[in-house]
């Protein structure tokens, strides 16, 4: 294949992968759950731009902003109120023992006076939720069912000093609580499963990023074991600086982090382009790189953990690399799958795809440093 058809193959595939630009979208929606005898509730601050139909779907959404929403006048402000329960009902269910418990919502904002909304450093529009259902009597387990289009996640925090955290994907539920036949409330565990799911969803679907990097991997050599050794350090790297950034012992500007890993993505396929063997030099790229992409991680688990402190940290954070781990071998084995009707066109398809790999990193680059918030 000759270097014409080459360029036509990696415009192809760079078009193939073009992903339709966002409307304004959240990783995750987070509550605090609180129960007695008479209510289960849980309480939350919802971003209202993400609840607002006209703001969902909108490419490239931003925020609304917390001073100019001050300044709204009264009836749209009602409309808020109104769009964020009509979407929070469609997100939202509640079942104890299989039946489904009706909830009511109140806005704790709109009996302050003068009328206020919960601070934000970056001036993001919040609006305090309550959601209430009436208690349940006998033994059984209440479930929060979660659905988002959007692709965001369900969180429960029960004690922001250490105790469990449970998050559910779009589609899913989880456990918010169980009473046994003596009456006795016994309060979820932190599941390691749904924190899996957690850090594969972070990956497959919405890390298009992580997605190309580690394809960027496969290309310079679509070998099974040299594969699973860079996908395992470079997971190590990364749950290094997870840590550490969701521990708060480092933190670096999210901005270029951002760019940061839009670099490592277009060296990658650049690298490629010129390298042809394996060596020692990829391999501790690709181990700094983990670390680049580790801080990449944290702001998404440190905004899902937030208030989150101490022992309550470590379960999440075992859990979130191991899905994202599962989703990087999810990935290669897809991309053997691909790869194999084409084998004898392997070589072409390694210059292609590392052409998309490196423009599509400079592109990142230039709109994450000179273009983004």
């Amino acid at each position: 294949m000759n270097l014409f058809r080459i360029l036509i193959l990696s415009l192809g595939l760079l078009l193939a992968i073009q992903a339709p630009a966002a409307g304004h979208v959240i990783d995750a929606v987070e509550f605090e759950f609180q129960a007695d005898e008479k209510e289960w509730r849980l309480l939350g601050e919802v971003d209202i731009a993400f609840m607002l139909p006209e703001m969902r779907g909108v490419p490239d959404g931003l925020p609304l902003s917390r001073a100019k929403t001050l300044q709204a006048p009264p009836e749209e402000l009602a409309r808020y109120r109104r769009e964020t329960e009509s979407q929070l009902r469609k997100m939202l269910s509640l079942s104890y023992n299989d039946e489904t418990v009706p909830w009511r919502i109140e806005f704790p904002d709109f009996k302050k006076v003068p009328f206020d909304l919960p601070e934000d450093a970056g001036d993001t529009a919040l609006l305090s939720v309550k959601i209430i259902a009436d208690a349940k009597p006998g033994p059984g387990r209440l479930v929060a069912h979660w659905e988002d289009d959007l692709e965001s996640e369900f969180i429960a925090v029960f004690d922001e000093a250490g105790g469990p955290v449970v998050t559910a994907a779009p589609g899913g539920s989880t456990v918010l609580f169980r009473v046994d036949g003596a009456g006795a409330v016994e309060p979820p565990k932190t599941r390691l499963s749904e924190w899996l799911v957690s850090g594969f969803h972070h990956v497959i679907p919405l890390g298009l990023d992580h997605l190309l990097f580690i394809l960027g991997l496969f290309l310079m050599a679509p070998k099974w074991k040299p594969l699973v050794g860079q996908s395992l350090l470079f997971t190590l790297a990364h749950s290094v600086t997870l840590a550490l950034a969701v521990f708060g012992v480092i933190s670096l500007p999210g901005k270029w982090v951002e760019v940061a890993i839009a670099a490592s993505i277009a060296f990658i396929g650049f690298e490629n382009l010129f390298v042809r063997r394996l060596g020692r030099q990829r391999v501790i790229l690709v181990f700094l790189f983990g670390l680049i992409h580790g801080c990449g991680f944290a702001s998404v688990l440190g905004e899902k953990l937030e208030g989150v402190k101490g022992k309550a940290l470590a379960l999440p954070l075992v859990g979130f690399n191991l899905g994202v781990e599962l989703a990087q071998i999810t990935v290669l084995a897809a991309a053997f799958l691909l790869l194999w009707p084409f084998r004898r066109w392997t070589r072409e398809i390694q210059t292609g795809g590392s052409i998309v790999v490196a423009l599509w990193g400079v592109k990142w680059v230039i709109e994450r440093a000179f273009f983004g918030a």
